[in-house]
């Protein structure tokens, strides 16, 4: 399978090149998205260079999940992504009557903090879930 790569000021990873993609940046916050055609799943990669407590920043993201989907089910979650110990949630949850799944992961570095919202649908195939997931685990630090 063919992947684009992603690398800009310190963050790499690697995406699907049909996949659409969006940059942001706010003070100490970069926002990279990267979304299937279909809209059925998508990943959300924030660099924050004032270096959060990647736990602190993983449960605030659950908590505005929770805040969308009262009835979301979560599990924590410790990952190793290139080295560095992310802690975060899997969740679970329904929208719309569709099932979605998701995956929260933070880590932090001498340089700055990493949060990943990866999300799919359970109307796409498997490759889907693989495909969002496999952008989370290629996230890696630059500079």
């Amino acid at each position: 399978m063919s992947v684009q790569t992603y690398d800009e000021q310190g963050l790499r990873f690697e995406y699907p090149p049909d996949w659409v993609l969006e940059e942001t940046e706010e003070g100490a916050v970069r926002t990279v998205a990267v979304q299937a055609p279909d809209g059925l799943g998508f990943a959300v990669i924030q660099t924050d260079d004032s270096r959060p407590d990647p736990a602190e920043i993983a449960d605030a993201a659950l908590q505005a999940m929770r805040d969308d989907y009262p009835d979301l089910e979560a599990h924590p979650v410790l990952e190793t992504i290139n080295d560095h110990a992310a802690t975060g949630h899997d969740l679970e949850f329904l929208t719309l009557d569709m099932t979605n799944a998701a995956s929260i992961r933070c880590f932090r570095t001498p340089r700055r903090t990493f949060l990943a919202l990866a999300q799919w649908s359970d109307l796409a195939d498997k490759e889907l879930s693989d495909q969002v997931l496999a952008v989370v685990r290629s996230i890696e630090e630059t500079e």
